[in-house]
């Protein structure tokens, strides 16, 4: 996706939670708006990610788990 002529080009926006519900939404939503986006969540991530790209979305997936110090 191209940075010109978009709200959020340039910007990267990173979404806890984003391979299922309100996180997908959000994630789908900045990146349509120019944001490359970093999808990040216990599971799904990659694949939601994928799934943002076919929409012309610049998406990565992140096996990330934000509700454990350990994990992190």
């Amino acid at each position: 996706m191209s940075d010109a002529g978009t709200e959020l080009g340039g910007k990267v926006a990173v979404v806890t939670g984003a391979a299922i519900g309100i996180g997908r939404a959000i994630a789908a939503e900045l990146g349509a708006a120019g944001a490359r986006v970093v999808v990040a969540d216990v599971r799904g991530a990659e694949e939601t990610a994928t799934e943002l790209a076919t929409t012309g979305v610049d998406a990565v997936g992140v096996v990330a788990d934000v509700t454990s110090p350990e994990a992190m």
